[in-house]
């Protein structure tokens, strides 16, 4: 009688197993499940930090032209010389036919656009608050395109290369 029940057992682990099997098989081969992680941890005292601000441009046509204005926040930890890049010119390109960011920091205004895509300025120790304003057309024949939270300004040292 406890071989009948242990067999039981047996059939039922085997089938449970099976079952978990392929639904990890049938899970893979469709595409399912994480392809790559990462983890990490910088440690050190950075140049910067930064609250950064998002724009949303909404639904585009062609020839339709705004501004849009928010705010970010800078922090400086070591005064020094300092650029602003606008990021994927190329792409802008293809899309608006004007396309102008100027930036207020400190009561000063600098300007980076399709055809100027760096400033340079120097900043001191401390926290900044960042009016940033986007001036736009879209072209006549722009590209078709989808852009979610793309990056469009950074900041760093002046001796340093930039994320572009």
């Amino acid at each position: 009688m406890l071989s009948i029940l242990g067999n039981k057992v047996v059939v039922i682990a085997i089938s449970l197993i099976a079952l978990v099997g392929a639904s990890v098989g049938a899970l893979a081969s469709m595409g399912y499940g994480p392809f790559a992680y990462i983890s990490y941890s910088v440690s050190g005292q950075q140049g910067t930090e930064i609250i950064p601000v998002h724009f949303d441009l909404g639904n585009l046509t062609a020839g339709q032209q705004g501004n849009v204005t928010g705010n970010a926040t800078i922090t400086i930890m070591q005064t020094g010389n300092y650029t602003i890049k606008l990021l994927h010119v190329e792409k802008l390109e293809k899309v608006f036919s004007y396309f102008n960011v100027t930036l207020k920091i400190n009561n000063n205004t600098y300007l980076v656009n399709l055809e100027k895509s760096s400033t340079n300025l120097t900043l001191n120790n401390g926290t900044y608050q960042v009016e940033i304003t986007i001036f736009y057309k879209v072209s006549l024949n722009p590209k078709a395109e989808d852009i979610k939270n793309e990056p469009l300004l950074v900041i760093h040292p002046s001796d340093e290369e930039g994320e572009d």
